[in-house]
């Protein structure tokens, strides 16, 4: 793994040479989405220019766990609409399975290692009413075509004997497992290269004009590096996607949260699937170097129009007494680190792909738990962009489901 990333480091970024005049598709963002979107268009023929506002890499898709999660979680099982609920939940379990297909065969494509194992994952319920919503959401996992199996008494504590003794159960989907985020981008992308696409670093976009001349649309975009125009632009932004589509007088059903990962000092190897909780947050795993990755969506500090969130230690402290609770041979083990990183989330819970209908040119893709969705999102937007105009995108994913367009 060492070798494939001071290859991509050095592989031929082009971040500071100067901006191209003209492009065929300009994108917005150099995160997982971004970059999987360059080599999925390359892989068809379509050349595009990557546009970084700071470095590759050092955003939500580089300071996230890496984390591939398939089991429903607590938050998506309560719904005003049980139907409507049941439909989306359906829906999101074949995608996250169909998700884990990609990932897998990106490795093949790429011929790199990604750090994709599926080392199985473990949710726990520590309360009867969690114990009961475990076979609950398994009903609705099977029916999705998702393996999980519920676990309790002496068989769950012969198969995770490191679990705290009075855990009621927990369900265990053999599919989960995770990737390596400081690898995936900086392979991704050097191979996008390689297929004709072009990077630069340091361009954060300050204006976006779209004009809609007789040889068709061009969006004129001013950056910190200079002008480009492009053919059809992509917001890939993630996080502050919203800013990015408000340029446009655009407004997208998102908002950011930043949220802390806490790590360990080395122990030796314990735990193998990747534990998580139905009730509370937490996600846990022990990497191969033998440290523990503490996560699970607890917040940072909360601060205006952050560029950065600031490490929250009520949090650190917090996601780390969850962990204790499941795990507590823990109790010894030193926290070394916390970080944090900003994720969008959507509102509606749906990713956002495709073109917008209101401004034609102009496409978004943002997916929910976008480690996981963003290749697949990404492929499946490339598909649509070289697609003819039958091509199908669900419609929950619309980038103007519903929404006000401010300006045209």
């Amino acid at each position: 793994m060492i070798e494939q990333l001071l290859e991509s480091q050095s592989a031929s970024f082009e971040f500071l040479e100067p901006l191209p005049m003209e492009v065929d598709v300009l994108i917005v963002g150099g995160g997982i989405v971004g970059s999987s979107l360059a080599y999925f268009l390359g892989q068809r023929g379509v050349e595009s220019l990557v546009l970084e506002r700071g470095e590759i890499n050092r955003e939500a898709s580089g300071t996230n766990a890496g984390s591939f999660h398939f089991q429903i979680a607590l938050h998506q099982l309560t719904s005003s609409d049980p139907k409507d609920d049941m439909d989306r939940l359906l829906t999101e379990v074949r995608l996250h399975t169909e998700a884990a297909d990609l990932w897998k065969s990106l490795e093949g494509d790429l011929k790199v290692d990604l750090g994709v194992h599926e080392t199985g994952g473990l949710m726990v319920a520590e309360t009867d009413e969690e114990f009961r919503l475990l076979h609950s959401k398994q009903k609705i996992e099977a029916a999705a075509g998702l393996e999980t199996h519920v676990l309790s008494g002496k068989e769950l504590k012969e198969f995770a004997p490191y679990l705290a003794s009075d855990i009621k159960g927990a369900s265990f989907c053999p599919r989960e497992g995770h990737a390596d985020p400081l690898l995936a981008v900086p392979l991704i992308l050097m191979r996008a290269q390689e297929l004709g696409a072009q990077v630069r670093t340091q361009a954060a976009v300050t204006s976006i004009e779209r004009v809609d001349g007789k040889d068709g649309v061009r969006f004129i975009v001013q950056t910190s590096r200079g002008v480009v125009q492009a053919r059809r632009l992509v917001n890939a932004a993630g996080a502050w996607a919203n800013d990015i589509s408000m340029l446009l007088g655009h407004s997208l059903p998102i908002h950011a949260e930043g949220l802390h990962v806490n790590v360990t000092e080395p122990r030796e190897p314990i735990l193998t699937p990747m534990l998580q909780h139905i009730g509370r947050r937490l996600t846990l795993k022990q990497t191969s170097k033998g440290t523990f990755i503490i996560g699970g969506g607890w917040p940072a500090r909360p601060e205006l129009q952050p560029q950065r969130y600031s490490n929250y230690w009520a949090s650190a402290a917090g996601n780390a007494a969850v962990a204790l609770r499941v795990m507590p041979m823990l109790q010894d083990v030193r926290l070394v680190r916390t970080w944090s990183g900003v994720m969008a989330f959507m509102n509606d819970l749906s990713p956002i792909v495709g073109e917008s209908q209101s401004l034609p040119g102009y496409h978004v893709c943002i997916a929910t738990t976008g480690f996981t969705l963003g290749p697949m999102m990404a492929q499946l937007l490339a598909e649509s962009m070289v697609a003819d105009k039958d091509f199908h995108i669900p419609q929950s994913y619309a980038v103007d489901r519903g929404l006000p367009l401010m300006t045209r």
